[in-house]
């Protein structure tokens, strides 16, 4: 993950050098913001939505979700506030749901002549959803595969529909579909298969399926009933139909999963909702706009606490004891290191915990891939990966700049 970070941030780098506008320089994707931003100011929306679409498969989702590093970059924000361009990126979006027909035959006239031969991508996530936009235009086939029924990956079972709404995920999806994409949902890859036998039938195969394990703390009680990951829980709400959560929820984490949590847990009734974050709150690596919503709504964040383990009756949490924190130096994110102090333990009462400390991949073979920083899986000619695979765990921008430069790469082995 380091290697990649370092090469998304050198990449940064060079744009800087050849002189473009900070906020593109910072974007993943080099979107060229201060042109589109232009247009929209002129009127020219149609333009707009065509350029953002030069570089971004899914501008819809990103005019709601994206972390906006184009944003943190932006000059003007040394002066006020940044502009907001990912509310201008959905402005732009919103006239292309408005104009689909238009737009969609502008995009079927940039598709390169079909070249015959086909790609097998596993995992509908951003990743896998950005190679396979670069590849059709390239003219390549594209079958997907996914262990969901539609498309979206996390998109749709992770971020709850009041950040996200469905018919943004469905739009930005169905330009794909109309595309060329073939999709196939429901079809779980199971651990007895190999990737050479993933790609019969394929001239090229790329491994894009996200790390959908929810991490665990290894403290006692982590298998109680009412003890949820939070990918576990969401994908509960989003998919499975949980309509309430009754009683008190304890959310570990600090980061925005550990937000829709808390968020999401919060619309399903409970008696309170409180987030246990072991730094303090300006330490928390959630966006600050998503954490001043959810104290907004009433979300309580308790800083500076480490669970000890999971109080367990009868086989069900009933709560979590703590201990709270002091903070030391500062650790290699550059955030002060927590140090437990001895003799500080409390118990906080609960019904339900959500543990939001991060994810890993599935285990099994496509888990434990292992590739170089370009998604080629070493060993495995014509077998590549994408996304959280290659970069670890990342933002939805980061994981679709990393399915464009996989299929850059799947494109110059099938051209080759």
């Amino acid at each position: 993950p380091e290697t990649v970070r370092g090469y998304l941030y050198g990449r940064t780098e060079l744009l800087q050098m050849q002189d473009l506008p900070p906020c593109q320089a910072a974007c993943p994707l080099g979107q060229k913001v201060r042109d589109y931003i232009g247009l929209i100011r002129q009127g020219r929306t149609k333009e707009a939505i065509l350029l953002i679409r030069r570089d971004n498969p899914l501008p819809g989702i990103c005019g709601y979700v994206c972390s906006r590093p184009c944003e943190e970059a932006c000059l003007r924000g040394s002066w006020d506030e940044p502009v907001a361009i990912r509310e201008l990126k959905r402005f732009a979006a919103h006239y292309e749901m408005e104009h689909r027909s238009e737009i969609l035959q502008v995009l079927k006239g940039w598709k390169a002549p079909e070249r015959g031969k086909r790609v097998l991508v596993v995992g509908a996530g951003p990743s896998g959803l950005a190679c396979t936009y670069e590849l059709l235009m390239r003219g390549f086939g594209v079958t997907v595969l996914d262990a969901l029924k539609e498309p979206g990956g996390m998109l749709r079972a992770c971020i709850p529909s009041f950040r996200l709404p469905r018919e943004i995920i469905d739009h930005d999806v169905g330009i794909l579909l109309e595309l060329g994409m073939e999709f196939r949902g429901s079809v779980r890859v199971g651990n007895g298969i190999t990737l050479e036998e993933l790609r019969e039938g394929a001239d090229a195969l790329v491994v894009a399926i996200g790390t959908w394990h929810d991490l665990r703390l290894g403290i006692p009680g982590e298998g109680a009933e009412g003890y949820l990951g939070c990918l576990e829980f969401l994908k509960g709400v989003n998919l499975g139909g949980r309509r309430d959560l009754r009683g008190r929820v304890l959310v570990i984490g600090g980061g925005n999963a550990a937000l829709d949590a808390a968020r999401t847990a919060l619309r399903l009734g409970p008696e309170e909702v409180v987030i246990l974050y072991r730094r303090r709150l300006q330490d928390m690596p959630a966006q600050r706009e998503e954490v001043e919503v959810a104290l907004r709504e009433g979300v309580r964040i308790v800083p500076q606490v480490m669970p000890k383990r999971v109080v367990v009756e009868g086989g069900r949490v009933k709560g979590l004891e703590l201990l709270r924190v002091e903070l030391g130096e500062p650790d290699p994110t550059g955030r002060p290191r927590p140090i437990p102090l001895e003799g500080s333990e409390f118990v906080e009462p609960a019904d339900w915990v959500i543990c939001a400390i991060g994810q890993g991949p599935e285990p099994g073979p496509l888990g434990e891939i292992r590739c170089d920083d370009h998604g080629r899986v070493l060993n495995q000619e014509g077998i590549f990966a994408a996304g959280d695979l290659v970069t670890g765990p990342s933002t939805i921008v980061e994981a679709m700049a990393s399915g464009r430069r996989t299929a850059n790469q799947v494109a110059e082995f099938l051209e080759g």
